[in-house]
């Protein structure tokens, strides 16, 4: 069970990583698109007005793509939270149900052994008295 849990957490932290890496390769795109935007802007050959008017909204639709990327980075952040916290509770709830089948097995064990114990104490005495 035990095992269970540490691999279970092993593949979370590959999970976690992946989804970094994917957010730093949509951040990356992001700037990348934004410059190869912004250098095509500047070398076409086009009025200043209407460059600036380009480059404007070039950085709009940049910004608008990167806050999109990263309210969907914190929702799915927020959604591997609240996963990782419902199977620490499940495997928190398991571990602690398997204890009190321990401590039960271990009870009931120590009453049968006092039960003989006080059986074969009865019987000493009763054969001691004949």
């Amino acid at each position: 069970m035990i095992n269970k849990f540490i691999e279970e957490k092993k593949r979370k932290a590959e999970r976690e990583k992946k989804i970094e890496t994917a957010k730093n390769v949509a951040v990356g795109t992001a700037i990348g698109t934004a410059i190869g935007a912004a250098a095509g802007l500047l070398f076409a050959p086009k009025s200043g007005k209407e460059t600036r008017e380009d480059i404007s909204q070039k950085s709009k639709e940049v910004a608008e793509n990167v806050k999109t990327i990263v309210n969907e980075q914190i929702e799915a952040t927020k959604e591997l939270q609240d996963k990782v916290k419902s199977e620490i509770k499940q495997a928190y709830e398991g571990i602690k149900e398997k204890k009190n089948e321990l401590v039960n097995d271990v009870e009931e064990e120590i009453e049968e052994e006092i039960e003989e114990i006080v059986e074969e104490d009865i019987n000493e005495d009763e054969s001691e008295s004949y």
